[in-house]
């Protein structure tokens, strides 16, 4: 199989594609990348659909989309285009079709883009079962032909652009019953549509994978690149995380998708999708663009390393198991959370554990291990006796300017696990593998953190260690190039079984929300990671970055420590308010740990986007909401008076309810 999606998974270099305008902005080539949001207004209310455009102009979204679901809302676009353009307006318009070919038809003459999804264009979603023949196959193509073509060729001759948006939650039988709920199932049905529009020389395209799973969508993502480089098309990527949610968790699911793709040089325009008002979408998804406009190529280290995962599935990297103290990792224990400390006196330390256990309860979290920065070594046996009053291991991290005399050496030994740079506290090689066989022997842990720039020097040292039968050493590093770093050390190690430690020190609270996403995140989604460890310079992070460590397990799903939700950012097709019902459900679910509750304005992607959901609640008419236990609708039709109750009372029912313990 083709592993190669990108340049190089070992440094940054944007994907060469073609230019594709949207009125007067160009998507894609050298352009800077774009932004997008979309407006939740009915669009047949002129007055409240170019209020929310121009709010969206004015905060900085370079292309409005906005929901075209009837022929009233065709119809009613020139009229929004009439005002937009007394108002001196510029944005360019993209009209977002379900279901409805003929609705396009009409739309495509008042707006600069169309999105249409693969999976309802020209299909019916019946969950049917069938197996096709080849021949059967490309009949339905064929038919699929007919209908898409007059789309396509209206785009053609009006300088219309188009995105062909595959969304997980709306793959078409067709599709589902040949390739499954899967990437590979989204690639294709973009890559049929893509096809029909090159045969009639249509090449005006943007193409966008989305999932409400950052690991799905990524994957995705990266198998279309793959795809297109091998089909030889150059067509800009539109990136979005689908129904992420609102507050942190939404910022951060879109991060760890939107940002690690970005990273890895693919997308060329990004919408954040959140549930909350559209003009909040904007500052974050310019943050995360900002960190990649302008940003020069830089692949000049990337020699003599070579791809070792599949990118297309997850599989986690393998490590032996571990035990620091009481913390059982690697292997296949949960990834686990190392929280760092300062240390200035028994007592102010102590207060800081409490402070997370403290903090922590109300959220069923707790310290699992303390890290100890950088403390004098004149404070060692107080810090020993501090963590001997506590049941979680405590570990020291090594001061840049301390020497390992064998006194000092005898000191840590008082520590589970030490962490420190060879290549600092070591000149002489021999003496520092003395020192791990010496904490072996001890039944100790040692943590080798070095820095990215020192990454070339530990090619060597996997292999020594393993001859000298010394296995309890952890890897971890010190570097602004997360992702890029880590997988260099991932293929050091890739025939290794050491644990590894994901680390990230950010200056404050915010850039370590975006940033740990983006790297931490994204090594997570691949299965690289048996720790991790998230540092600021603020010393008022403690709580923030202790849940933020817990929050970045649960965006990426591999660790669930709360309710787990996924809801729509609402547009005009929404059948209440999104976000009072996303807060109301909350309010009554979210001490339900590990339960996930999807939370969707209409179905159009609501059945297929909860498909891991246990639970779902759907806008299916107004004043009317359909109850879902898993893709299942177990309750039609319910009044939204009494949903809520209703889905707790199913929740009851299925034996996941928990009562709340908070007061």
């Amino acid at each position: 199989m083709n592993f190669r999606y990108n340049h190089t998974p070992f440094g940054y270099q944007r994907r060469k594609t073609r230019e594709v305008m949207i009125g007067n902005v160009g998507v894609g080539a050298e352009n800077p990348i774009r932004i997008q949001s979309m407006i939740n207004s009915d669009t047949t209310d002129t007055k409240e659909s170019v209020k929310q455009i121009l709010e969206l102009e004015r905060a900085g979204c370079e292309i409005v989309r906005l929901t075209v679901p009837s022929q009233a809302d065709a119809d009613n676009l020139v009229h929004i285009r009439n005002e937009l353009k007394k108002e001196g307006s510029k944005v360019p318009l993209v009209a977002d079709i379900h279901f409805t070919p003929s609705v396009a038809m009409k739309a495509v003459e008042y707006v600069e883009k169309v999105r249409i999804n693969p999976g309802n264009f020209a299909d019916r979603k019946k969950f049917a079962v069938r197996d096709y023949t080849d021949s059967q196959y490309d009949e339905e193509l064929e038919r699929i032909s007919e209908v898409f073509s007059p789309l396509v060729l209206r785009c053609k001759e009006l300088g219309v652009a188009m995105r062909i948006g595959t969304n997980h939650g709306s793959l078409s039988d067709r599709i589902m019953n040949r390739y499954g709920d899967t990437p590979q199932g989204m690639v294709e049905s973009a890559i049929e549509f893509i096809r029909i529009a090159e045969s009639l020389n249509y090449y005006n395209i943007i193409v966008s994978m989305k999932a409400s799973n950052p690991q799905v969508m990524v994957q995705a993502y990266r198998m279309l690149a793959s795809r297109f480089g091998e089909l030889r098309m150059d067509y800009p990527l539109h990136l979005g995380v689908t129904e992420a949610g609102d507050g942190k968790d939404g910022r951060i699911k879109s991060a760890i998708g939107i940002g690690s793709l970005l990273e890895d040089g693919l997308g060329d325009t990004i919408r954040v999708s959140l549930t909350e008002d559209p003009v909040l979408e904007v500052p974050v998804a310019k943050l995360l663009a900002d960190k990649f406009n302008g940003r020069k190529t830089q692949v000049q280290k990337t020699k003599g390393y070579s791809e070792f995962r599949n990118p297309f599935t997850y599989q986690r990297f393998y490590s032996s198991p571990i035990r620091i103290g009481s913390l059982e990792a690697g292997d296949n224990h949960p990834v686990r959370v190392e929280t760092v400390l300062p240390f200035q006196d028994t007592n102010s330390f102590l207060a800081n554990v409490a402070k997370l256990y403290q903090y922590g309860k109300p959220l069923s979290l707790e310290p699992e291990s303390i890290l100890v920065d950088s403390p004098e070594p004149n404070q060692l046996e107080e810090i020993s006796e501090a963590a001997g009053a506590l049941s979680i291991p405590v570990g020291i991290l090594l001061g840049k300017n301390i020497s390992l005399n064998e006194k000092f050496q005898k000191e840590l030994r008082r520590f589970s696990k030490v962490v420190f740079d060879p290549f600092l506290q070591f000149q002489d090689g021999e003496k520092m593998l003395s020192f791990l066989k010496e904490r072996q022997a001890a039944g100790l842990y040692t943590e080798i953190h070095t820095s990215g720039e020192r990454i070339e020097s530990l090619k060597g040292l996997p292999d020594t260690l393993v001859e000298m039968g010394i296995k309890n050493v952890i890897f971890s590093l010190e570097t602004k190039e997360i992702l890029y770093d880590y997988r260099k050390l991932g293929t050091i190690l890739s025939h290794y079984e050491f644990p590894i430690l994901l680390h990230g020190s950010f200056s404050d609270a915010e850039s370590a929300l975006y940033d740990s996403a983006i790297g931490i995140g994204g090594l997570l989604i691949d299965g690289i990671g048996d720790q991790i460890r998230i540092q600021t310079s603020g010393a008022n992070d403690l709580e923030e970055i202790f849940q933020l460590s817990y929050d970045l397990l649960q965006g990426t799903r591999l660790r669930l420590t709360k309710t787990e939700y996924i809801s729509c950012p609402s547009c005009g097709r929404t059948l209440f308010d999104l976000q009072e019902t996303t807060a109301r459900i909350k309010s009554r679910t979210g001490h339900l740990k590990g339960v996930k509750i999807a939370v969707m304005g209409c179905i159009v992607n609501g059945p297929g986007e909860m498909a891991d959901a246990d639970f779902g609640y759907v806008g299916a008419g107004p004043g009317k909401v359909h109850l879902y236990r898993g893709k299942e609708i177990v309750m039609k039709n319910v009044p939204s008076e009494v949903a809520d109750e209703k889905l707790v009372e199913l929740i009851k029912n299925n034996g996941l309810w928990q009562e709340s313990s908070a007061p």
